[in-house]
């Protein structure tokens, strides 16, 4: 090849689109032109009832020549049946080394395709030597492989029998290699249909995977939000109690005043006020529910102070049944944008939680549930602890897990602090984690647990 006037054995397979089993083929013809001194060569591969070129070289021809030829080549193949056409056909049917030497004045081979590219690329092919590829051991014939003008101090000079011999041996090792590469391509080929039949599997897999998941998972929601309202319908009996009975006492109040004709317009109105106000608290309790019951349909701005006191709102008279006290620690300014009844969701769990130990443990002590919100860098932290005697260590790594509770069967489904887990992760990309802790607060030392959920400042 020349590169800047210059002859040269460098080939910049960059130029050409082949793939690997070429590659292997234009390094065997590489070193077997180097072996005997030849200056070009090409190699045809056998394809059903043809050979079929495959690759190409001539040191004297520059880059753009090689790629020219090398697009004049591509897709060439030489019909079997034309055995006293071509000295390749016929080197291979015949299984035999055929060398040519001073091919202008032979008239065994016409050489019209060598004789055109000579006249085409102001080229000279003197002499030539064919020799068929095949497996040594089974016989089968691969290809045939064609070296052109050997060179000795820059002269051409004709192919001897030592050539012949020389290339009979290569052409062996070349028929080893080509066969052992085309086993290789071939398995490689049918693990990866095997490979490809296994991912369409594994995706149909995975898609019904995940098609049960979603179901799961709309099922424990659905689950989630049946155990809330159960206990928010115990919550809704504990608020309206003390009312009902304050409309209750009016009523009756008023009634015997008009029985006994005690009537007096003043303390009337003054007592149906009384029941209107009653009526009014009723009313907004059932639309605070009502509210935590509504699906968010679209995320908004909300302030999360207020989203937590709404949330201690909800079940605050069940709370004040159970002698629980709220202590409030929290920046007012921080907002978000998402959907804040799933964050009321969350703290409803952990708050019934915190409920239950207090039940669990039983000790005369002074029921407090501490809430904090603060801001650090750019990540928003909710901490909720109290002061129930803490978690078993036991039971600390588990309780985040589906179905895990350690209520009786009939007292708790074991979902409600999964569910806070899916919300804060899914909902609000961040993280929730448990653990016991004790502290002071007036003067005595607490055990407790203590939930901290963080997430990022939007």
């Amino acid at each position: 090849m020349k590169k800047n006037g210059k002859n040269c054995n460098i080939y910049d397979l960059k130029l050409f689109k082949i793939n690997g089993f070429d590659v292997l083929l234009h390094k065997i013809l590489k070193q077997t032109r180097e072996v005997l001194n030849a200056e070009a060569g090409s190699i045809y591969t056998i394809n059903g009832d043809s050979l079929d070129f495959k690759v190409f070289q001539n040191d004297f021809m520059n880059y753009e020549q090689i790629y020219l030829q090398y697009l004049d080549l591509k897709g060439l193949k030489l019909p079997l049946d034309k055995n006293n056409k071509y000295i390749a056909v016929d080197s291979l049917l015949k299984e035999k080394i055929i060398v040519v030497n001073d091919i202008y004045n032979t008239n065994k081979y016409e050489f019209l395709g060598v004789k055109e590219y000579d006249k085409n690329n102001n080229y000279e092919t003197y002499s030539l030597i064919t020799a068929p590829i095949i497996h040594p051991i089974d016989n089968s014939k691969l290809g045939v492989i064609q070296l052109i003008n050997k060179l000795r101090s820059g002269k051409k000079v004709d192919f001897k029998e030592k050539d012949k011999d020389t290339l009979s041996i290569v052409s062996s090792l070349i028929a080893l290699t080509i066969s052992q590469a085309e086993n290789d391509s071939l398995k490689l080929k049918e693990l990866n249909d095997e490979l490809k039949v296994a991912n369409e599997k594994l995706t149909k897999k995975v898609e019904h995977e995940i098609g049960e998941n979603e179901k799961k998972s709309a099922i424990i929601y659905h689950q989630s939000k049946l155990a809330s309202m159960g206990e928010m319908i115990g919550n809704i009996a504990h608020q309206w109690r003390q009312p009902l009975s304050a409309i209750s006492t009016l009523a009756s109040g008023l009634s015997y005043n008009i029985e006994l004709d005690n009537y007096n317009k003043n303390e009337t109105i003054d007592g149906l006020n009384k029941i209107v106000d009653t009526t009014k608290y009723l009313s907004e309790t059932i639309d605070d529910f009502r509210d935590f019951y509504r699906i968010d349909k679209s995320a908004k701005e909300f302030n999360i102070a207020s989203n937590i006191h709404q949330s201690v709102s909800i079940t605050n008279a069940s709370l004040y049944e159970n002698k629980i006290e709220v202590k409030y620690y929290l920046d007012k300014s921080l907002t978000y944008y998402g959907f804040e009844n799933e964050l009321k969701q969350a703290l409803l769990n952990i708050l019934q939680n915190s409920k239950d130990a207090f039940y669990i443990n039983n000790e005369d002590i002074k029921k407090i549930i501490f809430i904090y919100l603060e801001k650090i860098n750019n990540t928003i932290y909710i901490k909720i602890k109290d002061n129930a005697g803490g978690i078993e260590e036991k039971y600390l790594k588990k309780i985040f897990r589906k179905n895990f509770t350690t209520k009786d069967e009939h007292k708790g489904t074991g979902i409600g602090l999964y569910m806070t887990k899916v919300i804060v992760e899914k909902s609000f990309s961040g993280n929730i984690k448990a653990e016991n802790c004790q502290f002071e607060y007036e003067n005595k030392q607490c055990k407790g647990a203590l939930f901290t959920i963080e997430f990022q400042a939007k």
